[in-house]
């Protein structure tokens, strides 16, 4: 039993307290010793021999339970532990490692219109948005700073988010922007997400799909998240055989926008290119007390009578994260096609593969990794997924199309 990663993992949703919900001193220093308990009993990082970052999340760790300690009031808030919490883990710097409100009563900005047009705002309650990512960026797991900007812009429109970085949102909140007419200022109130209004309506799209572009010899295959099942594979089927019904010769896989989800979705793909096979990566998996490494090997395919022999591309943006970011190693590092756009959001050398846990007290959602991942090109194993044509990722498809009618 003590070898099995899932063991005390939580198997349904819970409910965590409210942000303003008391805590006392005890129950806010057992949820700390919760958390370091975890990462120590499940990250791979503890069984690494002389890992600073580990160093890192320990002393962050004694620092906080000190604060904790000697503060003179005995009361708390499950904001304030959740700061106290995301504070040590930020420190190991695993994108898939940390702590997280997920409440089912969440709210958000009513408006995300003016967000979309002008993008973060200078100043938030008369405060600036800079001084707020210098707090975010000691709060929030990231892998890669560029990732981190990307996500503070869709975090100051969660209500937690902006109570985490300190901003009074009880009569709503005002955003400052600066526009071509001058500073501009908008108030919204908060409202449950399906009520937000500016957000595009994909309600018509589905996670997966595709587009045959007959005139200009390409397909487009389109993927918002990593979801290996029967309706994946099923439209997968379809789009190659479309493709070779119709004599295409070009495809693009569409992954901007992708957070990820399962890596086989990757490997289902592949198996319909005309190749022999692909190298996969290593990795190391924690069991208990012992991380068992498994060495980089290479699978071979039955190759499909009709597979596709044409030419492959994939569009990718820092929100090309985690499983989507591995589908886009697959064809860079195996040399099977090229990358257009901005480079992925997290490492391909990286810890990953979520364990969830619950703290006992705040019911805080508690996210720690328990395997690392080794990229499959070795000599990239420092850096992230870079496009071979770089471009702003919006627009990515049009840059590949014009690369494949030319």
């Amino acid at each position: 039993m003590a070898f099995n990663p899932y063991r005390g993992t939580a198997d349904k949703y819970v409910e965590p307290l409210a942000l303003e919900d008391e805590l006392t001193e005890k129950q806010v220093l057992k949820d700390m010793d919760y958390t370091i308990k975890m990462l120590r009993s499940r990250h791979p990082a503890w069984l690494e021999k002389d890992n600073a970052k580990v160093q890192a999340v320990e002393s962050e760790y004694k620092n906080q339970r000190k604060q904790v300690l000697n503060d003179e009031t005995d009361s708390y808030t499950t904001l304030d532990e959740w700061r106290i919490i995301s504070k040590i883990t930020n420190k190991l710097n695993d994108g898939h490692t940390g702590c997280l409100y997920k409440s089912d009563n969440n709210r958000y900005i009513e408006d995300v219109t003016q967000v979309e047009e002008y993008g973060v705002p200078t100043q938030i309650n008369g405060t600036s948005t800079d001084a707020l990512l210098k707090d975010f960026k000691e709060l929030f797991s990231y892998e890669r700073e560029e990732y981190l900007i990307v996500f503070f812009k869709d975090a100051i429109q969660n209500e937690a988010y902006l109570k985490m970085l300190g901003v009074d949102t009880k009569e709503g909140v005002t955003f400052t922007f600066n526009t071509e007419n001058g500073n501009k200022d908008y108030h919204y109130n908060f409202v449950p997400f399906e009520q937000i209004k500016g957000i595009q309506d994909d309600t018509y799209e589905d996670w997966v799909y595709y587009d045959i572009d007959v005139k200009n010899n390409m397909a487009v295959f389109t993927l918002k998240e990593c979801n290996y099942d029967e309706h994946y594979k099923n439209t997968l089927d379809s789009f190659f055989k479309e493709v070779n019904d119709k004599d295409i010769d070009n495809i693009v896989v569409d992954l901007r926008g992708n957070g990820g989800g399962h890596s086989y979705v990757a490997d289902e793909f592949l198996s319909y290119l005309d190749i022999d096979g692909y190298n996969t990566w290593a990795c190391a998996i924690r069991y208990g007390a012992y991380l068992k490494k498994y060495d980089a090997s290479y699978t071979k395919i039955n190759k499909k009578p009709d597979a596709f022999s044409g030419n492959l591309y994939v569009l990718t943006d820092l929100n090309t994260y985690s499983a989507a970011m591995d589908f886009a190693m697959y064809v860079t590092d195996n040399h099977l096609g090229k990358i257009v756009g901005e480079a992925s959001g997290n490492m391909p050398d990286s810890y990953g593969d979520c364990l969830t846990f619950v703290t006992p007290n705040s019911k805080l959602s508690l996210r720690v990794s328990f395997k690392k991942w080794y990229r499959i090109d070795e000599s990239k194993a420092d850096q992230p997924i870079e496009p071979d044509i770089p471009c702003e990722p919006q627009n990515a498809l049009n840059v590949t199309r014009e690369l494949i009618c030319n």
